[in-house]
């Protein structure tokens, strides 16, 4: 005559402990990583505002007697008008657009042109776009004199 099989305590955990293996992949994959990685929801206005702000990087930035380097300086921009801000280097030398306190912006990222194209060449271009409301100041790595600030406002129409 057969005996029953005996359970092991040993097969009973292993099998468990693979299941939750299993259900802790699944969340992972399934619903913690899509919240996390998605982009946040921003309305399309603000995406693709009517105007592009340029400021220009001008020649002679480099000289830290020299009191113009960004220009204009200090930029007031509003969400869903002008808030794409380009910057132009019109200088013989490279130059960044660096944030002074690591603004992360919630759509477009860190706030610095070393994160994304590195120095900003002559004759090249950087831009960003900025999302959220704040003041964001800004200065060059390279030329830490050179400053500027964008101030980003609510829509004033």
């Amino acid at each position: 005559m057969a005996s029953a099989p005996k359970h092991s305590p040993f097969g009973i955990g292993v099998v468990a402990f693979i299941l939750a293996i299993g259900v802790s992949i699944g969340f992972y994959q399934f619903a913690y990583l899509p919240y996390v990685t998605a982009k946040p929801q921003i309305p399309l206005e603000i995406l693709e505002p009517e105007r592009t702000t340029e400021i220009k990087i001008i020649l002679g930035s480099v000289d830290v007697e020299q009191q113009d380097n960004y220009v204009p300086k200090h930029v007031e921009v509003q969400l869903g008008f002008d808030n794409r801000v380009v910057w132009i280097n019109e200088d013989t030398i490279g130059h960044t657009v660096t944030t002074d306190n690591d603004a992360v912006d919630r759509y477009s990222g860190l706030f610095d042109s070393l994160d994304t194209i590195g120095l900003i060449q002559p004759g090249q271009t950087y831009e960003f776009l900025f999302t959220q409301e704040g003041k964001f100041p800004y200065h060059c790595s390279p030329h830490p004199w050179m400053k500027g600030t964008v101030k980003v406002i609510k829509q004033k129409f």
